[in-house]
């Protein structure tokens, strides 16, 4: 009975386990289906840019949708800082009995206005009672209704610590923008690199596809030729060693371009339409290939004026700038600090709201023909001042340090970065005379192999020499080709040494994409 008892559970639970896995199946079989829809990118005409590309990443990839929230962080900062001048609602009860006895009663409810000005205004109305109050705190059976203010004469007249902390919360926002666009920068370049990988490994494999046919094509003459009695089967030897050395060299290839498409795929995402914080990652598709646009030269004159935006707008000399203005509303706030502080308040006292007005002279008013502010009010001065001051001196030498240490990282880095700007620029000049003249070198080593060609049909040559000249083009055009992809990269790091936003590339959408 036990057993079967056992038995029945037994098939109980693996039922449930068996609805279990077939729910688990259908859901990430789901899951799979929708990936499957979006693990590729179709691009139309079969051609990827790098406007393209760089406007995928400017509008899907998830760094820069984190960079575009600096700013929002950098206004929260702001709000909190303004917090500060919020008004504050205070009310303070409390009572007490013993024995039958009311000790006390105290009520005391006020409205406390900070103002940017170093003036914070009050109204409140208080009312106390009971057989063992504090003198002090007695007033009338209806309670007292009073309104002043208090202002510092002293320390904190022309800066205070929440005025400081406000402007130095919009400098933060400067901060903010500065590495927004230093982090974007980074990803594009990092992606323009990959890109230009990738349209070297494409247009590799295309030039090593290119010559293997070649060799087979002419391994298959060399065969015909030997067939037909023309040349000594060694030769056929030697063309079919050379097709075999091209087809390792391709399969080489067709792996590195694999690799290059999958480090592209890196900088490729989507979002979902479910959520905006849901990103997926992208896959290019097969059909898709990098092209080779026409590249403006920068002369003298583009130098200049990337010069020019450098000192002016890099994100780095941005972010010093706007660490020397926070530093220097510290030093406004560290001398202010060795003044005494005197703070004076002053409040109106009334049994009504309509009492709290000056006399007219005529009896009418509070009652008295004394002034105002000398009837019925509280009042007080508080001074206080350390008399060696030494922590409000050493705060004041530290943000000096500070300031001289700024000054020395702003020298140092805005050298660097005419160095940066001016050292690729002289790159990018050389490899342009280089690529021309590489681009003779590929034009006179074609007219070799084709003379060499020539020769072999009037038997005037010879299959290695045929070899020989084809590797010799090979080598030459894969070196022009490494140029070329070399120029485009120094080209977006000229753009990125200057600091220039977005490396100066339009952020455009993804219109060629579906």
């Amino acid at each position: 009975m036990i057993l079967l008892q056992k038995y029945f559970c037994l098939r109980k639970f693996g039922t449930a386990l068996l609805l279990v896995i077939s729910l688990m199946q259908a859901l990430y079989g789901q899951m799979d289906s929708t990936l499957a829809s979006q693990d590729s990118l179709v691009v139309k005409d079969q051609t990827f840019t790098i406007d393209d590309f760089f406007g995928h990443i400017l509008t899907h990839h998830p760094l820069v949708r984190r960079a575009n929230l600096f700013d929002d962080l950098a206004f929260q900062d702001l709000r909190m800082a303004r917090g500060m001048l919020d008004p504050i609602a205070q009310s303070d009860f409390a009572i007490k009995d013993y024995k039958g006895t009311r000790y006390y009663q105290t009520w005391d409810s006020r409205l406390k206005i900070p103002m940017w000005f170093p003036i914070d205004l009050e109204v409140g109305y208080e009312r106390n009672n009971g057989n063992f109050l504090n003198p002090e705190q007695q007033n009338t059976e209806d309670g007292l209704v009073y309104a002043g203010f208090s202002i510092p004469i002293g320390r904190g007249l022309f800066i205070d610590q929440r005025r400081a902390a406000i402007r130095q919360a919009r400098l933060m926002q400067d901060l903010a923008e500065a590495d927004q666009v230093k982090e974007i920068n980074k990803l594009l370049f990092d992606a323009a690199k990959s890109y230009w990988d990738w349209y070297y490994a494409y247009q590799e494999y295309e030039i090593i596809s290119e010559i293997e046919d070649a060799a087979l094509l002419r391994y298959n003459g060399v065969v015909r030729q030997v067939i037909n009695g023309d040349v000594a089967p060694f030769d056929s030897l030697k063309a079919f060693i050379n097709y075999q050395e091209r087809d390792n060299q391709r399969l080489q290839a067709q792996l590195d371009l694999e690799n290059a498409r999958l480090a592209v795929s890196v900088f490729l995402w989507a979002g979902t339409e479910e959520e905006e914080t849901n990103v997926l990652p992208l896959e290019l598709a097969e059909n898709t290939w990098p092209v080779l646009g026409e590249s403006e030269a920068v002369n003298i004159e583009v130098l200049a004026a990337l010069q020019e935006l450098a000192m002016e707008a890099h994100p780095e000399l941005q972010k010093i700038t706007a660490k020397f203005q926070q530093t220097e509303i510290d030093r406004r706030l560290a001398l202010e600090f060795l003044k005494p502080q005197i703070d004076l308040k002053y409040n109106f006292l009334s049994e009504t709201v309509s009492e709290l007005r000056p006399s007219n002279g005529n009896g009418n008013g509070n009652g008295n023909d004394q002034p105002f502010f000398f009837n019925d009010y509280t009042a007080g001065v508080q001074f206080y001042f350390p008399l060696f001051l030494r922590k409000e001196r050493g705060k004041l030498a530290q943000t000096n340090i500070k300031l001289e240490q700024l000054y020395f990282e702003q020298s140092y880095q805005r050298q660097l970065i005419a160095n940066g700007v001016l050292t690729t620029y002289n790159t990018l000049e050389n490899l342009a005379e280089i690529i021309d003249q590489q681009t003779r070198m590929v034009d006179y080593y074609s007219q070799l192999l084709n003379g060499e060609l020539r020769k072999f049909e009037f038997g005037e040559s010879s299959i290695f020499l045929i070899n020989t000249r084809e590797t010799e083009l090979l080598d030459a055009r894969i070196k022009l080709l490494k140029l070329q992809t070399q120029r485009e990269k120094t080209n977006a790091e000229l753009y990125y040494e200057a600091g220039v936003p977005n490396l100066s590339l339009t952020a455009t959408d993804t219109d060629g994409i579906e």
